[in-house]
Order: structure tokens, then C-alpha cells, then sequence
């Protein structure tokens, strides 16, 4: 499915995308751009908060627009004052300032090449076209919604079992009895998917009809399991909308790479052992 596709691509787009900064997601306008603030006579505009805002990331925490805009303002009121106090005893002039310029300077170029050459020419038809590819075409995966009932011992799992043949209520059971989180829930696990779930019990879960339960006790790390299966279906596939933006990370981390390794293919390059 295509969110499993997409989680292991961006294990590897990581590697390329993380490195390009916060700055790559700024796309501001600058016909739209607009004064919020001066300080000694240096204007600081709406496209420098969109440029901190984007440092920051969310680091800020759980703020209302207004908190967050108030805090944007604050720290760069600060930084513009420091830096002019910097300027006054001409830091600017030192060896290792120079050095980190060249450095940022690199960066923000990086950042503006990828916007303008990977991010803005990602098209909604490409997108379209790789959720149609990842999701169309692939089969639908199979999962189940189960209760279950954890004890600590075999002989109280099988006088579970017992009272479940009597006809007691799985889910009042398992209020009762169960010592897993879902308990108070009725053992409620909701649906879930292979490879979600430990072996032993996942295959215990995948082997039950509809309205089944084990009859034997299975076993995990986590003690002894009675298993109830209430449904099966084929697991609903994302809507494109749900992955859309996922899919541009991925196309964009496949396009960047392509860049990369022609850029590289020309370039003379000589690391230093």
C-alpha cells in the first residue's frame, strides 16, 4: 500500500531533504510582502517571519496565531539588535564569519534550486499518476477487528475460555478479567493489519472466522491471549487527497537525487583521506 511505500521512501528521502533545511519550504511572495515591525530604522517584513517561523518548525508548541506571531517578532527584534551590535565591533570581519556566510549562503542557493527545479515542477497530473500507480493497481490488504482477553497465566485463560463456552459476553469478560490497556475497553483492539500485531497472535487473529474465538490459549511476551474476531474486510485504501503531500515528498526526493547524481556525474571531485 502506498502509505508503506511512502514510509520507507522517506526513511531514504531523509538523508537528502533534511539536509536542505527549513528554509525549503518557504515559498512567500514578495509582491505580498509587508512591513510588521522596524527597529533603528531596519524594516522587518512578513517574509522573515515566514523565515523563522520555518527555522523554529514546531518548536514553539501549542500556541494561538497571535502567541506565535508575538514570539516570531520577539526573536527577530532580538536578533536584529545583535547583529547590530555585532556589526559595531565588526565580527563580520572575522576569518570563521566569513567562513559560516559562504556556508549559509550555499544553503539558501540549495534551498532555492530545489524549490524552483524540484518542488515547482512536481505536477498534480505526476501525483495523480504515482497514487494511481501505488494504489490503484495493488492489491487490498486483508485485517480484522478483534477483542482479546490478556491474562498472566495458561489456567486462567483456559477458564476464560471455559466461560466463553458457557455463554458469558466476551466484552463484559474481558472488563472483568483482562490485565491489557484495552481491557476497560472490552478488549476493543480495533481493526488492524499483518505485520501489526506480535506473530503468535497475529496469526491466531488471521486464522479465525468471523464471530470465532481460540480455544486454546495463545501465548506472547506478554502472557495468554483468548482471541475474539468480530469482522474482516479489505483494509479501505487513502483517499489521494489523505497522501497527496506524502507522494510530493517522495517524487521530490526522487527528483532531487536524479539532479544530484547528474550534477555529480560531471563534477571533479576530491575527498581528503
Amino acid at each position: 500500500m502506498v502509505r508503506t511505500f511512502i514510509s520507507r521512501s522517506l526513511i531514504v528521502a531523509t538523508t537528502s531533504l533534511v539536509l536542505l533545511g527549513s528554509g525549503v519550504a518557504i515559498a512567500q511572495d514578495s509582491t505580498k510582502d509587508s512591513v510588521v515591525a522596524s527597529v533603528n530604522g531596519r524594516d522587518i517584513t512578513t517574509t522573515e517571519l515566514g523565515f523563522i517561523a520555518q527555522e523554529l518548525g514546531g518548536r514553539l508548541g501549542r500556541m494561538t496565531p497571535d502567541q506565535r506571531k508575538e514570539a516570531l517578532m520577539t526573536i527577530l527584534i532580538d536578533l536584529e539588535l545583535v547583529a547590530e551590535e555585532a556589526e559595531k565591533q565588526k565580527l563580520q570581519e572575522g576569518d570563521l564569519f566569513k567562513r559560516q556566510m559562504v556556508f549559509l549562503k550555499n544553503r539558501a542557493l540549495r534551498n532555492e534550486f530545489f524549490r524552483v527545479n524540484v518542488d515547482e515542477k512536481i505536477t498534480d497530473a505526476e501525483l495523480k499518476a504515482f497514487y494511481d500507480k501505488e494504489v490503484g493497481t495493488k492489491a487490498a490488504e486483508k485485517e480484522v477487528k478483534a477483542r482479546h482477553i490478556l491474562v498472566k497465566e495458561e489456567k486462567e485463560a483456559l477458564d476464560v475460555i471455559k466461560e466463553l463456552d458457557g455463554g458469558a459476553d466476551f466484552a463484559e469478560l474481558a472488563k472483568k478479567k483482562s490485565t491489557g490497556p484495552s481491557g476497560p475497553r472490552g478488549g476493543d483492539l480495533g481493526y488492524f493489519g499483518q505485520g501489526q500485531m506480535v506473530p503468535a497472535f497475529e496469526a491466531a487473529a488471521f486464522s479465525l472466522e468471523k464471530g470465532k474465538y481460540t480455544k486454546t490459549p495463545v501465548k506472547t511476551q506478554f502472557g495468554y491471549h483468548v482471541v475474539l474476531v468480530e469482522d474482516a474486510r479489505d483494509k479501505p485504501k487513502p483517499a489521494f487527497d489523505e497522501v497527496k503531500g506524502n507522494i510530493r515528498r517522495v517524487l521530490a526526493e526522487q527528483k532531487f537525487s536524479e539532479i544530484l547524481n547528474g550534477l555529480k556525474a560531471k563534477a571533479k571531485i576530491d575527498v581528503k583521506k
